[in-house]
């Protein structure tokens, strides 16, 4: 008897000594793979309340993955985990960050543009991106004093890939790009207290390539209104455009994706209004190529 209490004594103290993570990370952790996909839930379900939603804009993520599950190959000599320092600091970024929400994964599938594989997904594009050994995930929120951004500034992944199957990943970019440079998306809203059918267009284009790292790629995503069937009636403004970048240094290969008030607006045809522009993604692009430095193999 003195022994099964000794055991329930150690198991409790073993659970004090635990070091639980904070909520903030839990919940961060349990909705990883829907980041973008909550942001975009919350802005529908404002838009609601006010008598003019339209639903599954901007970056929908249908639940099931573009990637087909495979088994991993067995793991390549030299670096394998991801360490933090791998990814882009707060500092990086030319605007200002809050909060830093992060993870580390296994035998992650590789993520690009959530929205452009919901597309592929429907003209039949073939799944090509492979399952990446090890991952490192991180979400940057904006500071708490800009009231006016209540969205991610960007979240980044870093994953590492066995040796030639980066070229998986950009291939993947190209066919998803050729089937999907426009894609009218149905959905539905709610008009005067009753659900009407919408449609909405959205665009992707490359506008540059090769800008950071040994492979590199800028998607820019242009949704337009939406609006409603068959009367053609925009239902809400013109959402912002939306950036992806894909970078590779050796092994690794980071996705970084701007959140939807991120991208300058352009005032003029030429003056951005606010956010980073153009030169600024491309100059990111190359600190986050800098920042894999330290964990690629081979090291740069």
């Amino acid at each position: 008897m003195r022994e099964d209490v000794t055991v329930v004594e150690r198991l409790n103290r073993a659970l004090r000594e635990v070091d639980w993570p904070e909520p903030a990370e839990i919940r961060a952790r349990a909705r990883r793979r829907s980041r973008r996909t909550a942001v975009l839930a919350a802005t529908a379900v404002l838009a609601v309340m006010s008598g003019s939603a339209y639903v599954a804009a901007g970056r929908s993520v249908s639940p099931e993955p573009l990637v087909a599950a495979a088994p991993v190959p067995p793991a390549t000599a030299g670096r394998a985990e991801i360490p933090q320092e791998a990814l882009l600091d707060p500092g990086d970024v030319p605007l200002k960050t809050g909060t830093r929400l992060g993870e580390a994964g296994l035998r992650e599938p590789v993520r690009l543009d959530p929205m452009l594989e919901s597309c592929g997904r429907e003209r039949g594009v073939p799944s090509t991106a492979p399952t990446s050994r090890y991952s490192r995930s991180q979400t940057l929120l904006p500071a708490a004093a800009d009231a006016k951004r209540q969205r991610p500034l960007l979240t980044q992944d870093v994953y590492r890939v066995e040796p030639g199957q980066s070229l998986a990943v950009f291939g993947l970019v190209k066919l998803l790009l050729h089937a999907c440079a426009e894609w009218e998306f149905d959905g539905s809203a709610v008009l005067n207290g009753r659900v009407v059918p919408t449609v909405q267009t959205h665009r992707w284009e490359a506008p540059v390539s090769g800008f950071a790292g040994e492979e590199s790629v800028m998607v820019r995503h242009v949704p337009l209104a939406p609006r409603t069937r068959p009367a053609g009636k925009p239902m809400a403004e013109t959402p912002p455009v939306e950036v992806t970048m894909v970078v590779r240094v050796g092994d690794l290969v980071t996705v970084v994706a701007t959140g939807p008030d991120t991208v300058a607006d352009t005032v003029d045809g030429n003056r951005p209004d606010r956010g980073l522009s153009h030169a600024e993604l491309e100059a990111l692009g190359r600190t986050a190529a800098r920042r894999m430095c330290v964990a690629a193999n081979p090291a740069c």
